[in-house]
């Protein structure tokens, strides 16, 4: 099967997460979650199944519940193990190694899959199956990015017993938003053309998008990329700032004055927020996001990202494709 295009992969996110709550309410609404509602709660990943994860354990640890990301290469370790009470494994594809090789150190302990596919190696081994939508993705994560985020969102709501009728109107503010934003990000293509490196930076539950932010521009762009929670930032990464440097700042009234300073040491600036009292800053684009929840707002923050790679990507005359540096062992195989 060949690979969808990005831009059309990008379009399709609204359909994708309207079936992927539909599906989540199928499998998860007469689920028995008492073995995931109390004690320490961690949640794993890698790549950008780990990135997903920040506005999760944002939300669960605001609500009171001791919850941690950890990374699953680190939970293969008998003794990094035995971390949580319950853990929530995250891979699209099902099929990520090291993933799976936490699926064996955990043992017995109460498992919950989050996946594209019920018949994978990760959801075949786990007591829940969390589905992500039904539309195949593109190598640069598109449609499973924003999937993952909304699944573990309404599974963060169901752990806290929380209404999840919102959700239903996401995927709406995500297609009036790809229109919305088209202009700002428009008017950035031809900077970012010219830019030399990325840098991203996201505040509390917004840090993942950052990091997807600064992935997607390596993976599609080839352009070095980082990626870093905003406090982090500010204590030394910044240093090298300058003409050459594209800016992704992601977050509330810190993340405008950040803003505002890097477009004043002559980086070229993306700014998006739905929070802040302040003005827009001078010299930054800025991308309003319309009022959402903590947890569904990095669904909304990668779009306007999205977007801009797939802009930037073609006035380059690069092909967002298959990675050119694959690496062998970073997938089991799949029938």
């Amino acid at each position: 099967m060949s690979e969808p295009d990005f831009g059309e992969a990008i379009r399709a996110q609204p359909a994708n997460l309207r079936e992927a709550a539909r599906a989540f309410d199928d499998a998860v609404g007469d689920a028995d979650l008492a073995g995931f509602a109390n004690g320490t709660l961690v949640l794993s990943g890698i790549g950008a199944s780990y990135y997903a994860l920040a506005a999760a354990v944002w939300a669960l640890r605001t609500a009171g519940r001791r919850a941690y990301a950890v990374r699953s290469s680190e939970l293969t370790a008998a003794r990094e193990a035995r971390l949580g009470d319950a853990y929530v494994l995250v891979s699209q594809s099902g099929a990520s190694t090291e993933t799976l090789e936490a699926v064996e150190a955990l043992d017995d302990a109460p498992l919950i899959a989050v996946s594209a596919r019920g018949d994978s190696p990760l959801a075949q081994a786990a007591k829940l199956w969390v589905p992500l939508g039904p539309l195949p993705d593109t190598t640069v994560a598109t449609l499973s990015y924003t999937a993952t985020v909304q699944s573990l969102g309404m599974l963060c709501d169901s752990l806290l017993d929380r209404d999840r009728g919102d959700w239903y109107a996401v995927p709406d503010r995500v297609e009036q938003l790809l229109t919305d934003c088209a202009e700002a990000v428009g008017s950035l293509v031809s900077a970012f053309t010219r830019i030399r490196t990325v840098d991203a930076v996201g505040g509390g539950g917004s840090a993942g998008s950052a990091e997807e932010a600064a992935l997607m521009t390596r993976e599609a762009l080839k352009l070095p990329a980082l990626g870093l929670e905003t406090r982090d930032y500010l204590h030394g990464p910044l240093e090298p700032v300058g003409p050459g440097f594209g800016c992704i700042v992601l977050g509330g009234e810190r993340e405008h004055a950040l803003a505002a300073s890097l477009a004043g040491w002559g980086a070229d600036v993306l700014l998006i927020s739905d929070r802040g009292s302040v003005e827009h800053p001078s010299g930054v684009t800025t991308v309003k996001l319309p009022e959402v929840s903590d947890l569904a707002r990095p669904i909304l923050e990668i779009l306007p990202v999205q977007l801009l790679v797939e802009r930037v990507a073609h006035e380059r005359g690069l092909m967002i494709g298959p990675l050119a540096r694959h690496q062998t062992d970073t997938k089991v195989a799949l029938s």
